[in-house]
């Protein structure tokens, strides 16, 4: 089964040996998932009623029965996580923690599955699989966690904002993205918002030359601007740091400013003319270029 190899060269032999493995799994039948499934929640309730003080004999050879049926179902599906898995490669986690998590997800679905409802087992798992390979690059994938939800809010954003520029060929505004992703302006905006990452600290880049007299300046001109914007209101504030990226999230244009805000173009225009004005009167010299 094919799976991008964008890991640690380390990692490539045990990720194509581990491929190898499953491919050498047997499918198994719908019968023999109902059976195995069958197995697997009578050693569940064998195993709740041994906890429970019950000493029927027959109960300790069911249990085992039933963990041999999670691990056939388990290993009968193995397959069905690696063409999860391999989906969300280049998310900030390797191709063998993904399908490592999605086992998990597995696992899950194993042991809560009902034959019984009809649906087919590959379709229960499969909400399993995807949750827990979520939930995994929402905790691991970023230095500051990031909410599972706010992660698949992201993921599904940044897709449709692909399309959309292919199609439109233009950028797509957040309200054609909401309306496209079936998604409110805000949890589009805070898809926007959790796409920004640390700056890394890899030794290599650390090896690179560092101007300090250039950091020590912005950070001083970061401040400076700070103090300056604290004399200005909450909209003009909020207009400016959108306007020129202040807030750490990429400058926005009038448009996108006009929709986060929820305000309108003419009014966003007024409020950005005006605070302009207010702080080159305010700034000092060394900020007046900033202002004009």
């Amino acid at each position: 089964m094919a799976l991008p190899l964008d890991c640690e060269p380390a990692d490539v032999d045990a990720l194509v040996t581990y491929l190898r493995g499953i491919g050498r799994q047997e499918v198994l039948t719908s019968e023999e998932v109902e059976d195995l499934s069958f197995w697997v929640e009578a050693g569940l309730l064998a195993a709740e009623r041994i906890a429970d003080g019950d000493t029927t004999p027959e109960l300790p050879s069911i249990v085992v029965t039933g963990l041999g049926a999670r691990d056939r179902l388990i290993e009968g599906n193995l397959r069905l996580v690696v063409s999860v898995a391999k989906k969300y490669v280049g998310q900030g986690m390797s191709p063998l923690d993904l399908i490592q998590e999605g086992n998990v997800g597995l696992m899950r679905a194993v042991e809560r599955y009902d034959y019984r409802r009809g649906y087919r087992f590959s379709t229960y798992a499969i909400w399993w699989i995807r949750q827990a390979i979520g939930r995994a690059i929402a905790d691991r994938s970023r230095l500051v966690r990031m909410p599972a939800q706010a992660c698949m809010d992201s993921a599904r954003v940044t897709a449709i904002r692909r399309e959309l520029t292919q199609s439109l060929g233009r950028e797509p505004t957040k309200a054609e993205l909401a309306d496209a992703a079936s998604l409110s302006l805000a949890r589009v905006e805070r898809a926007f918002a959790w796409r920004l990452k640390p700056e890394s600290l890899d030794a290599a880049d650390l090896d690179q030359p560092v101007d300090d007299e250039r950091l020590v300046a912005l950070a001083g001109i970061r401040r400076d601007v700070g103090h300056q914007l604290a004399f200005l209101d909450e909209r003009a504030q909020a207009v400016l740091a959108l306007r020129f990226g202040l807030a750490g999230s990429g400058q926005f244009t009038l448009q996108e400013t006009a929709e986060a805000l929820r305000l309108n173009l003419t009014e966003v225009k007024r409020i950005e003319t005006a605070a302009l004005r207010d702080l080159k009167r305010r700034c000092p010299d060394s900020l007046r270029h900033y202002a004009a």
